[in-house]
């Protein structure tokens, strides 16, 4: 019997993230947590999540509603975001549900996609399922090189996936001059653009810039979530659509899981009242500014002099490039081992590359575990060097 072989082209593709293992093995509770994207569970609403669930009586909450969403909380998040409108917000059920619609909407096998070079593992994985040929675009301290950018669209890239703000995982905050760079490119060479901006709330340090949708509303899909500001166990996230998309992204909504629960829509929509989410997002930022301070004073007085990183203004993470001799994947090994855990750079290349990179997070770690787990990567690395 081999009823494998009956597996669908597109289920062959399928293989899991490259990070998952790293992850199942970081996640032990006598090991420093530098490696994970996760929020940080003591800033969760629960109390007042809690609260409204007791108070939530409404049978209609229990029923099923439309795929597009609760019109009330579709108007409430549009409100926050220049350019988007109640009536093109589309709920869905975590952000990554809008790689996976996209992807389905445009790609085909053997289709191209600029990415950027290194980019989201979750985006990389979905796009190489349906078939993507993915064409990495150089990124520096600005975010995508626009050269880069264009040789990818002169290749005949179809979609342009970018995370202007916070990239994960170098947590590179895009300059306005590439963010324009960026659709004009795309109206040059009439291309669609997947806007990915889970972090964009948590900014600690700046002004904030003009989302990709705001600067081409009629080609960019934007994508966005609760999961960093509120919960990501809610899985409630959305996306914004152009006219000429909204009714395939819909369609594609229904075949996936018809709706995202209603109960929990009604539930943050609840939340979202009295300013609670602005109020939320101002704990969270003084958090985690504090939390990535303490990170970068570890490594400026741990890690050897060849290392470079950069002072992020947002988000969740801090990129460090090694000397180029130096392994961080085969150095993951010795940190295991030593109670540190990170996430290897190269699991964020889709062609290949970045061996001697490294993110760290600094979510979840305490101040003396950041003092700690930095002085003995420090010593790994610095032997090494």
């Amino acid at each position: 019997m081999n009823l494998e072989r009956h597996f669908s082209d597109r289920a062959r593709r399928m293989s899991p993230l490259a990070i998952r293992d790293i992850l199942r093995r970081g996640d032990q509770p006598d090991i420093i947590p530098f490696i994970a994207g996760q929020p940080v569970p003591g800033l969760f609403p629960l109390r007042p999540l809690g609260q409204l669930a007791h108070q939530l009586q409404d049978v209609e909450a229990l029923q099923y509603g439309n795929s597009e969403g609760k019109r009330p909380l579709r108007d409430r998040i549009a409100e926050r975001i220049p350019a988007a409108s109640g009536e093109r917000t589309l709920i869905i059920s975590g952000s990554q549900q809008a790689l996976d619609l996209t992807a389905k909407l445009f790609i085909m096998p053997g289709d191209k996609v600029a990415v950027a070079e290194p980019t989201y593992s979750g985006a990389i994985s979905t796009f190489q399922v349906y078939g993507a040929q993915l064409l990495g675009v150089a990124c520096d301290d600005e975010g995508m090189v626009p050269q880069a950018l264009e040789q990818a669209l002169a290749q005949g890239a179809k979609l342009i996936y970018a995370i202007p703000n916070f990239m994960n995982p170098t947590g590179v905050d895009m300059s306005l001059a590439r963010r324009q760079a960026v659709v004009d490119l795309a109206r040059q060479y009439d291309v669609v653009v997947l806007e990915d901006d889970p972090y964009g709330a948590l900014r600690f340090d700046g002004d904030p810039k003009p989302n990709l949708l705001e600067l081409a509303p009629e080609r960019v899909i934007y994508a966005s979530t609760f999961s960093k500001t509120l919960a990501p166990g809610l899985r409630l996230a959305w996306l914004v659509a152009p006219d000429w998309a909204w009714e395939k992204l819909v369609i594609g909504k229904q075949t996936a899981d018809l709706q995202s629960p209603t109960y929990l829509q009604q539930l943050v929509y609840e939340l979202l009242e009295d300013d609670f989410l602005e109020r939320q997002i101002s704990q969270l930022c003084a958090y985690y500014r504090q939390q990535r301070d303490w990170l970068l004073a570890a490594m400026d007085a741990h890690f050897p002099a060849g290392a470079r990183y950069g002072r992020p203004a947002g988000g969740m993470f801090v990129w460090c490039e090694l000397p180029p001799h130096l392994n961080a994947t085969a150095l993951l090994e010795e940190a295991l081992a030593q109670k540190v855990a990170y996430m290897p750079g190269a699991a964020f290349y889709p062609n290949g590359g970045g061996d001697h990179t490294l993110r760290l997070s600094f979510t979840l770690a305490t101040a003396a575990q950041m003092e700690v787990g930095a002085a003995r990567l420090g010593r790994i690395f610095g032997k090494k060097s």
